[in-house]
């Protein structure tokens, strides 16, 4: 009796009809596959990115290439380009100095106490508002300020330097922060500028903490960002 009952459920189930998968279920499978496979890419990605920023020195090293020509370099005009600013509206002029600025101005102060300047040229927008007043306050000649304060984009910098440099003589030295030196030298250089760099530490010194590190890392790629923008249009 036993058997008999086992041969017939045997026979049962081999008489189901099993119902075959559709082709529609078959591509939504195969998609779902390929999402989880990149999924999986990104995060390992994601992962291999957030150690070697936080770990290596992959940001110095890329800021120093940028960096190019590093050395203390003197000459007769010194032309220092203006960063970002902050809006303000509680001052007449309605903005304050921004970060990499700050860091350029003050950079510039010490380079024209050590050297022999004869003029110095700030180029920006704002510039006039934000960052003149600091240099005269640091005791730097008003009558040795010549501000630009039109230009927005580094391009624009060369552009609008370029008459006010055409009526000044000597050796120019480009001052601007490390990272965005090599950008605006070549701006220069294609504007038939010829300029000396002596790049502004910035990026440099913020890479050596954890913290700021990664805000130092997506300056990095936007830069890189406009560097191939410039080059595709031919600006450098």
């Amino acid at each position: 009796m036993s058997n008999y009952m086992t041969y017939s459920w045997v026979r049962a189930l081999e008489t189901v009809n099993v119902e075959q998968p559709t082709s529609s279920q078959c591509r939504a499978a195969s998609i779902l596959a390929r999402l989880i496979s990149t999924l999986r890419f990104v995060l390992l990605a994601a992962g291999a990115l957030l150690l070697a920023v936080t770990f290596t020195p992959i940001v110095q090293w890329t800021t120093g290439r940028l960096a190019s020509n590093w050395n203390d370099s003197d000459g007769d005009v010194l032309i220092v380009l203006a960063g970002s600013t902050v809006s303000s509206p509680a001052l007449p002029s309605g903005i304050i100095i921004g970060h990499n600025s700050y860091w350029r101005v003050l950079h510039s102060i010490h380079v024209w106490r050590t050297c022999h300047f004869r003029k110095i040229l700030v180029c920006g927008a704002g510039a006039q508002e934000t960052i003149k007043p600091v240099l005269v306050a640091f005791g730097i000649p008003e009558a040795a300020i010549i501000v630009e304060n039109r230009s927005t984009t580094t391009r624009e910098n060369a552009l609008f330097a370029k008459p006010i440099l055409a009526r000044l003589s000597g050796r120019f030295v480009l001052l601007t922060s490390d990272y965005h030196s090599w950008r605006a030298t070549r701006c220069f250089t294609h504007e038939g500028i010829p300029v000396v760099t002596r790049p502004c530490p910035d990026l440099l010194k913020s890479a050596n903490s954890f913290v700021p590190r990664w805000q130092c890392f997506w300056t990095l790629a936007d830069e890189i960002g406009k560097i191939i923008y410039y080059w595709a249009r031919g600006w450098i």
